[in-house]
């Protein structure tokens, strides 16, 4: 992969994960008091200073995408942008601030999730435990919710021992159930199983159907808010 390259960045629901995916694991480690001193909050919380520019980019990112996230770099290390303000975790990107992500990644690298991967596994490898976060996968309650709602258990249910889930007829999951839940739009389940991964779900090898599991993902233990 060449610095500089991102995937696919086209405004439609897989912009979204993507933009969403790195929105939530920069949001976790602004908002943690325990790495201040390499990334914190500005004073009036509508903008994050790097303080330790080498263990940012370790822990997270390189600064250049935060450009293509739609960050602007106000001064030297402070960064900002309409959807990432202290204390509202779950804000989310306006269609506007998509179209302009879009625009603005226009020409890059679309060719794989490669970049995508990489970024994933930066921000889980080779962390000094003071950045060691055990993070959520991303949309956790609403897979919970899809899983856990016993009208669609014939397309997709929980496993037998609660710590998975089986989808049952591929066709009606990717067209009718997976979209009314998720930001997910796939024609197959072998890319919808290379988000899965990206995001935090991995595929139980061993079982012979489509079978994903997650950490907090437990049957009766629905996630919090």
């Amino acid at each position: 992969m060449e610095e500089g390259s991102l995937p696919r960045m086209d405004g439609d629901s897989n912009g979204e994960t993507l933009v969403s995916y790195y929105r939530s694991i920069l949001y976790e480690m602004v908002d943690d008091p325990s790495t201040d001193s390499i990334v914190s909050w500005s004073e009036n919380g509508k903008s994050f200073v790097v303080g330790d520019e080498v263990e940012f980019r370790k822990a997270l990112l390189p600064s250049w995408g935060l450009g293509h996230l739609g960050f602007s770099q106000s001064e030297k290390c402070e960064y900002s942008c309409p959807y990432f303000m202290r204390g509202q975790p779950d804000l989310k990107p306006s269609q506007d601030n998509l179209r302009k992500i879009e625009t603005d990644n226009k020409g890059l690298d679309s060719s794989s999730l490669s970049c995508y991967k990489k970024m994933c596994r930066l921000a889980k490898k080779d962390l000094p435990p003071s950045l060691a976060i055990r993070r959520q996968p991303l949309f956790i309650r609403d897979v919970y919710e899809m899983v856990d709602d016993p009208s669609t258990d014939s397309v997709v249910s929980w496993s037998e021992n609660g710590k998975s889930f089986i989808v049952w007829k591929e066709s009606e999951f990717l067209g009718d159930v997976l979209p009314s839940r998720l930001p997910f739009d796939y024609k197959d389940m072998t890319s919808l199983t290379t988000w899965f991964h990206a995001i935090g779900y991995s595929k139980v090898e061993e079982s012979e159907h489509w079978e994903y599991t997650a950490d907090y993902l437990v049957r009766g233990q629905p996630p919090h808010p």
